[in-house]
């Protein structure tokens, strides 16, 4: 993963997510009225990479939202199928690996009730090679390791929600959806 999100650093620039105040009405998803847990959100681009910032819509909020939710019901299931239609290759392979390891260590990772409290885009843009919007998201969820024979958890709280802040990364080629490329621990 660091690999990935190294590799879009370099490509575009990447700056560390703004702090409030940093909104811009002309290139966020809405305007100020928004609700919701889309916050603030500023997508400079000053990388000298050939690239242009691009707005995002509603429909783009929406589309990041439910790959949120999607790819951690699909991990906790360890549903690979379901993963590779909402990752980039490169970005299911991590996830593979990490679903392996579980395995051989005889443990599950269960995540559930995923839900996106807040969420702030850091930068979107445009290459040759498609679109790309990186987003900080902090969100709720049931996330716990069970033992493989027994059921019994290990770690995590079955009842009590965690707040995680990850940096997720997405792309999406001309008239393709969106896909997760890589995730960012903040």
């Amino acid at each position: 993963v660091w690999l990935i999100v190294g590799f879009f650093r370099r490509r575009s620039g990447f700056q560390s997510p703004p702090a409030a105040g940093g909104y811009d009405f002309q290139r966020s998803y809405s305007s100020a009225t928004e609700t919701g847990p889309w916050g603030a959100s500023s997508m400079a681009n000053a990388g000298a990479q050939p690239s242009i910032d691009i707005a995002l819509t509603a429909a783009d909020q929406r589309a990041f939202e439910e790959l949120l939710i999607d790819v951690q019901d699909a991990f906790g299931r360890e549903d690979y199928n379901r993963l590779r239609t909402l990752t980039t290759p490169e970005m299911m392979s991590y996830l593979a690996e990490e679903l392996a390891g579980n395995t051989s260590q005889g443990v599950r990772n269960e995540v559930s009730g995923t839900r996106l409290v807040d969420a702030e885009v850091s930068e979107a843009w445009r290459e040759a090679s498609g679109d790309y919007a990186t987003i900080v998201m902090r969100y709720e969820s049931i996330d716990v390791m069970r033992d493989r024979q027994t059921g019994l958890v290990v770690s995590g709280a079955a009842h009590v929600p965690t707040e995680t802040v990850e940096v997720w990364t997405f792309t999406r080629s001309a008239g393709a959806p969106w896909k997760l490329s890589a995730i960012q621990e903040s």
